[in-house]
């Protein structure tokens, strides 16, 4: 089966990610918000736009 992912798509996946994970530090250093671990759900657009799949 081939992956259905455009390049453009694989380029917007890993900015998303990348944008995701910068909530990460917001949970130790600024407002202490719950929301802020949220961002580690920045690994998963990461893992599919890096690796294709």
């Amino acid at each position: 089966m081939r992956p259905n992912l455009t390049p453009g798509l694989r380029v917007a996946r890993v900015i998303v990610g990348l944008i995701l994970l910068g909530l990460v530090p917001l949970a130790f250093v600024g407002p202490c918000s719950p929301l802020a671990w949220l961002g580690l759900v920045g690994l998963v657009p990461l893992a599919v736009g890096l690796t294709g799949y």
